[in-house]
């Protein structure tokens, strides 16, 4: 089944529509541009690199749970080190990923330039198009792991 799923490309399953922010703007601005672009998630950048990710939970876990205030920088909160993959990756390393790290996006860089993201979601489109036996294929190592 790697084999086969490794001939599926990421490229063809990532979303485009990415954004990154810097690491000083305020998680209220930042949960603004998502709101206002439709999209769950930002990358932060800083001096051209990719150094963290911030999503709608990042933001309602740091505002309800530990109490950050609207204007808390972005860089205290993100998540970093960024896990990402190239788009020469299977589709099979991402689900690995997301399920040994527990992150439903993955970054897709090339060449220290963003690419799109691989999410939970655009997996979930994939897997709708597989059969019940290949979806267990793909996942059985997970399972036997736990």
């Amino acid at each position: 089944m790697d084999s086969e799923k490794s001939k599926i490309s990421i490229d063809n399953f990532m979303t485009l529509n990415i954004k990154s922010i810097q690491p000083d703007i305020n998680i209220k601005d930042a949960a603004k541009i998502m709101y206002e672009q439709h999209i769950p998630s930002l990358l932060v950048e800083e001096n051209h690199k990719m150094i963290g990710i911030i999503t709608y939970a990042d933001i309602a876990l740091a505002l309800t749970i530990f109490d950050h205030k609207p204007t808390t920088q972005v860089r205290e909160i993100m998540s970093s080190p960024i896990i990402s993959v190239t788009s020469d990756h299977s589709i099979l390393k991402a689900v690995e990923l997301m399920l040994e790290k527990r992150i439903h996006k993955i970054p897709v860089i090339d060449n220290e330039k963003i690419q799109g993201i691989i999410s939970a979601t655009d997996l979930m489109i994939l897997f709708s198009m597989l059969s019940e036996k290949q979806i267990y294929n793909v996942v059985k190592g997970q399972i036997e792991k736990i």
